[in-house]
This record gives structure tokens, sequence and C-alpha cells, in this order.
């Protein structure tokens, strides 16, 4: 058989040369690929340990009932109930916010590869005094106050934060109860996974 391809590259190096090039640009692609899947399942890693370390950072600053961590394949969804971080009709962030957040920007900072999404929400009872004439207006600008918070505090780019505003639109419970209500008042980050 040697002999076989002794013969035909010495009939065409032309082809030889190229078969030749050929094989290594798919060692090269083959070890690229391998590469960037030992790449992707260290960022699925560090995303997991990043959601783990939150949720014991939440139950060890007592917020476990008021914010809860969920992690899918595609994202990681933390859910922070809004009174923990701003006032009635308000947008400002609370001081009792800036501990709960910065516990957050020092883990979204290490995960320098995900999108984050910083969603607004409220309930649906009409704003009735404020600076904010809708609940739609209101859940952008506390939306917007997290994603401000988490650029300027964590130097997290801003091309990797997107801002949405739901208002009342996206609700999680009932609105005929406080309890439902309550819930319905949150800001939600989620991660989007790689």
């Amino acid at each position: 058989i040697m002999a076989i391809v002794k013969e035909i590259i010495a009939a065409n190096p032309e082809q030889a040369a190229h078969a030749s090039f050929l094989s290594g640009f798919d060692k090269k692609m083959a070890d690229a690929e391998k590469e960037k899947k030992a790449e992707d399942v260290i960022q699925k890693f560090r995303e997991k340990d990043a959601a783990e370390t939150l949720k014991a950072e939440l139950e060890k600053a007592g917020l476990k009932d008021l914010a809860d961590i969920e992690v899918t394949d595609k994202i990681i969804r933390i859910n922070i109930s809004a009174p923990i971080l701003f006032s009635s009709g308000r947008a400002k962030l609370e001081p009792n916010a800036l501990g709960v957040l910065a516990a957050m920007g020092k883990l979204l900072h290490k995960l320098d590869k995900n999108d984050i999404l910083i969603e607004g929400h409220t309930d649906a009872v009409p704003i009735k005094s404020g600076d904010y004439a809708t609940n739609w207006e209101l859940s952008a600008a506390r939306a917007d106050a997290v994603v401000e918070y988490l650029s300027a505090g964590f130097k997290i780019p801003n091309e990797r934060l997107i801002s949405a505003a739901y208002g009342e639109y996206r609700p999680v419970a009932p609105n005929s109860t406080a309890q439902g209500r309550a819930r319905n008042r949150r800001i939600e980050i989620l991660v989007i996974r790689r």
C-alpha cells in the first residue's frame, strides 16, 4: 500500500500537497473545536458556581424569602422583590438594596461572557402620584437604576447589560390579593447562559 501511495504522490505532487494542507487544516479545526468545547464546559461550571454562591449569599443576608434564583440550561433568573430595592412608587435604590446588588454585581462581573437582562415589573394598581405617570414608566426607571448601578459599580460593560420594562403586563401572581401584588412588584435579573 505504501508503494501505491508513493506512486500517487510522485505522479501528482500538487494533489499530494493539497491533501497534506487539508489534513493539517482539519487537525487544526478539530483541535480548535476541542478547545471550544472545553471552554464551554468551564463556562457552564462558572455559571453554576456563581448561581450557587449567590444563593448562599442571599441566605446569609436573610433574604432567602424575598429573592430567589432559578437555573435552567438557558438562563440564570434572579427574582428580587421590589420592596427590598425601592420605596413605593420610586426608582431610587434604597440603602438596603446596595448590599443585595453588591453581592450580585461581584458575581455577575466574573461571568464576563454572559449578557445580562434586567427586567422591571410592577403590580396592576394604577399610580396616583409621584414622578411616574404609569407602571410601565416606573418599571423602566427601576430596571435602568439597576443597570446603572451594575455598570458603574462593577465595571460590567454596557454592551452586556439590557434593560427591559414590563410594568404590570407580566404578572407572576394574581393582582387581586395583597400577596399577589407583592410578588408582581419585582426586578428580575436574567443571565443568558452561553
